[in-house]
C-alpha cells in the first residue's frame, strides 16, 4: 500500500513513522526546504575560544516544546518508544501587569506554596494586601480543583454542566453565586463575603493569562473557550511534572528518529521543497498527487509520472498513491479537499465525494490565530530581578474585550521594528517570555529569552530570530466537528491529522493522537479489504501475507506484535498508579471528549 503524507510537523512525521512501521510504503511531502517540526528552531553558536572552538553550540526549540504529564500521555509514550530521554523541568512563573508583578507561582502544578512579589515587602499595607490576595487565590484554586473533579465525572450542578458553557459565562455565574450573602445557621446572620470578587479576580488575573499563553489565544478566545476544556486540563495535570527532552536533545532529534524509517526506503520518499498543487482521483482507485518543486531537492522516483501532470502546468509531476494523509494546517487542507471533491464528482465517485465534502465543511469551523515567537536578549521585557522566573507572563492593560469572536487584526510591524500585537479590544494577548538557560555540556554561554506574542516591539539589535506561526484554537463543539473531520469509511482515500483534529487545546498531544487514529483507520480499511477479498469465515488464505505487515490466521487478520499501532506501547505515558486512578472516569460515555 502506497500512502502520501503531506506535511512534516509532528502529526505528519508521526503518521509517516507509524505507517512505515506497519509495512506501508510512505512518501513524505513538505513544501519548506527543511522538515517542519524543527524548521523554526534556532541554533545558538558558541564562541570560538580555546577548547570550545569547533563545537556546534545548542538549539532553542521554536516554539517551546515543553509538555506536562497527564495531558500528554501519547506524546510521552512515543518519545519513550523512540528512546528519547525526557527529564522533569521545574518551571516557575511570574504574573505582571503595567503596575508591576502581582503574583509568583513556584510551579509543581498547584502543589507548591506561592512566593510573594517583591513589592509586598515595601511596606506593611502592601504586605497585608499581598497576603489577602494569596488567600483569595488559594481558596479560588481549591474551588476550581473541586469543580474540575465534579466536571470530570459529570456531576456538576446543572447551572454549570452545559457543554456549551464558556469560561466567561462560568466565571460570571460562579462569582455571582459567591457574592450572595452567606447564611450562618442558628444566629440568623447572612453577611456578604468577598469570595465572588476574589474568584473573578483569580480567573481574570491568573487563569486567563495562563491559558492565553498555553494555547496562544487572545483573552477573548479564552473567555469563549468551553469551560469543560479548561476544567479537564486542570484535572488531568494536577500534581504532574512538566518535562522536556534531556541530554541537550531538541526537536531536530525527534524529527531525525521519526523520518529515519521513511528514508530507509531509498531516495525519493522524503520530498522537501515540494509543493502540492492539487489532488485528483486516480481511475481504478487511489489518488494522484500533483507536485511541483519549489527548491532543488531531489529528482523524484519511478512512481512519478513526469511531464506537465494532469493539469498541464509546467513543472508539475504526478505521484499515484492508494491514500493521502493531510497533516497540514486547516487553511492548507481545505482547498486541497475542495479540489479533490470536484474531481470525484467528475468521475462519479459519489460516496467518497460526500465524505470529502463533510471534511471540507468541518474545516470551516477550525479557527486559527497568528502567533509570533521571537528569540532575543532584551531583558527590558522581564520584570525586576527579584520577580523574574523561568516563565514570565505579562498581562497588558487594554480596553475591555468585545464579545465578538472575529479574528483579531494582524500583528503591527513598522519598518525597522519587530512585529508585535498592540493591545486592543479585539486582540489582547498575554506576552510570555521564557528564560532559556544553555543545557549542561553545551559549553555555557548567555541565556536566551523567547517571547511569544509580544505586545511591545523588541529592540532589533537584540533579536536572534523571528518566527510567525499559525496556531489552531480549540474546537467549540468537538464531538460533532470531529465526526465530520474523521468520517468513518473502510474505503477512505484521504485522512486529516493535526493538533486541531483532537479535542481539547491543540497541542503536541493532538498531533500524536490524530496520527495514531489515522493509522488505525488505514489498517482497519486494509483488513476490511482483504477479509472481503478472501471471504469471511472461510479460512482461505490462512497464513498468507496480505500487505501492511498483516497475515490471515485462524482468528482473522492479526497485527505485527503484542503492542499497539506502530509497535508503540501507548500505555507508558499514562503515569503512576495514583495518577491513573485520579484520571479514571466512571462515565466513559461522557459529553467530554
Amino acid at each position: 500500500m502506497k500512502i502520501a503524507v503531506i506535511g512534516s510537523g509532528l502529526a505528519g512525521l508521526t503518521t509517516a513513522y507509524l505507517l512505515r512501521k506497519e509495512g506501508a510504503e510512505v512518501y513524505l511531502i513538505e513544501r519548506s526546504p527543511v522538515l517542519g517540526f524543527h524548521s523554526e528552531s534556532l541554533q545558538v553558536e558558541e564562541k570560538d575560544e580555546g577548547e570550545k572552538k569547533g563545537r556546534k553550540g545548542w538549539v532553542v526549540n521554536v516554539p517551546m516544546r515543553g509538555f506536562q504529564g497527564g495531558y500528554y500521555p501519547l506524546l510521552i509514550s512515543l518519545y519513550t518508544h523512540l528512546q528519547l530521554p525526557i527529564i522533569p523541568q521545574h518551571y516557575t512563573y511570574s504574573f505582571s501587569s503595567e503596575s508591576g508583578t502581582y503574583f509568583i507561582h513556584s510551579g509543581a502544578s498547584g502543589w507548591s506554596i506561592p512566593s510573594l512579589p517583591s513589592k509586598a515587602l515595601t511596606g506593611p499595607f502592601n504586605f497585608l494586601r499581598a497576603l489577602l490576595n494569596l488567600l483569595g487565590v488559594a481558596i479560588s484554586y481549591l474551588l476550581l480543583v473541586v469543580l474540575s473533579f465534579l466536571a470530570w465525572h459529570d456531576i456538576l450542578p446543572s447551572q454549570l454542566s452545559s457543554p456549551d458553557l464558556t469560561v466567561g459565562q462560568f466565571t460570571t455565574h460562579l462569582s455571582s453565586f459567591l457574592n450572595r450573602p452567606l447564611p450562618i445557621p442558628f444566629i440568623g446572620w447572612s453577611p456578604k463575603t468577598p469570595l465572588g470578587y476574589a474568584f473573578e479576580s483569580f480567573m481574570g488575573t491568573i487563569v486567563l493569562p495562563l491559558f492565553s499563553a498555553v494555547g496562544t489565544m487572545t483573552h477573548q478566545d479564552v473567555c469563549n473557550l468551553p469551560v469543560r476544556i479548561l476544567l479537564e486540563y486542570l484535572h488531568v495535570t494536577l500534581g504532574t511534572a512538566h518535562y522536556r527532552l534531556g541530554k541537550g536533545l531538541a526537536s531536530g532529534d525527534v524529527t531525525a528518529r521519526l523520518v529515519g524509517v521513511v528514508e530507509e526506503q531509498g531516495e525519493g520518499y522524503v520530498n522537501v521543497g515540494t509543493e502540492v498543487r492539487g489532488l485528483e482521483y486516480a481511475v481504478g482507485g487511489g489518488v494522484r498527487v500533483k507536485l511541483r518543486r519549489v527548491s532543488a531537492n531531489g529528482d523524484g522516483d519511478g512512481n512519478r509520472e513526469g511531464g506537465g501532470g494532469g493539469g498541464g502546468e509546467e513543472g508539475v509531476e504526478s505521484l499515484r498513491v492508494d491514500k493521502v494523509v493531510l497533516a497540514t494546517q486547516a487553511s492548507v487542507a481545505r482547498p486541497l479537499l475542495e479540489d479533490l471533491e470536484a474531481n470525484l464528482k467528475t468521475w462519479g465517485e459519489e460516496k467518497e465525494r460526500r465524505r470529502v465534502r463533510r471534511m471540507a465543511e468541518a474545516l470551516q469551523s477550525v479557527r486559527c490565530r497568528e502567533t509570533i515567537v521571537i528569540n532575543h536578549k532584551d531583558t527590558s521585557l522581564l520584570p525586576s530581578s527579584p520577580d523574574r522566573r523561568s516563565i514570565n507572563l505579562h498581562l497588558p492593560s487594554s480596553p475591555s474585550p468585545s464579545s465578538s469572536s472575529a479574528a483579531p487584526p494582524p500583528a503591527h510591524e513598522d519598518e525597522g521594528e519587530t512585529p508585535f500585537f498592540p493591545p486592543s479590544g479585539e486582540s489582547v494577548y498575554t506576552m510570555a517570555t521564557e528564560v532559556i538557560v544553555p543545557p549542561q555540556g553545551s559549553g555555557g554561554g548567555e541565556v536566551v529569552l523567547q517571547t511569544t506574542n509580544p505586545v511591545v516591539p523588541i529592540a532589533r539589535e537584540k533579536v536572534l530570530s523571528v518566527s510567525r506561526l499559525e496556531r489552531a484554537l480549540a474546537l467549540k463543539d468537538p464531538l460533532a466537528t470531529l465526526r465530520n473531520l474523521q468520517p468513518h469509511s473502510p474505503n477512505a482515500l484521504i485522512y486529516l491529522a493535526g493538533s486541531y483534529v483532537h479535542p481539547g487545546i491543540p497541542l503536541l498531544e493532538g498531533c500524536v493522537a490524530s496520527a495514531r487514529k489515522v493509522v488505525e483507520g488505514v489498517l482497519e480499511g486494509d483488513r476490511y479489504y482483504h477479509v472481503k477479498k478472501l471471504g469471511e469465515g472461510k479460512g482461505r488464505g490462512e497464513g498468507k501475507d496480505l500487505g501492511v505487515g498483516r497475515k490471515v490466521g485462524k482468528g482473522g487478520i492479526k497485527g505485527k506484535g503484542k503492542r499497539g499501532v506502530g509497535g508503540v506501547d501507548w500505555s507508558v505515558g499514562e503515569g503512576s498508579k495514583v495518577g491513573r486512578v485520579w484520571r479514571w472516569r466512571w462515565n466513559k460515555e461522557s459529553v467530554w471528549c
